[in-house]
């Protein structure tokens, strides 16, 4: 693994650690007896928001740590 994919790859987690306290700050909020509707209706936007980043991200990382030749980044190390 090069060391641009490894730096890649240690920004894409550090941005997953951000995102993922994003939703634990929204599922926390969720957890509110106090909130009216349209509260907990944000809460979970904010909820489903970080954690479909949190995906995106995690998806990310898979493929660019995927060994040569395997899956989606097949062919890279050769292309032009």
């Amino acid at each position: 693994m090069e060391n641009d994919d490894r730096e890649l790859l240690r920004r894409l987690f550090a941005a997953a650690t951000a995102l993922s306290e994003t939703t634990q700050e929204a599922a926390v909020a969720g957890q509110s007896s106090a909130l009216a509707a349209p509260d907990y209706a944000d809460a979970a936007r904010r909820l489903l928001a970080a954690a479909r980043g949190v995906a995106a991200l995690a998806e990310a990382a898979a493929v660019i740590a995927e060994p040569a030749g395997e899956g989606a980044r097949a062919g890279r190390e050769s292309s032009p």
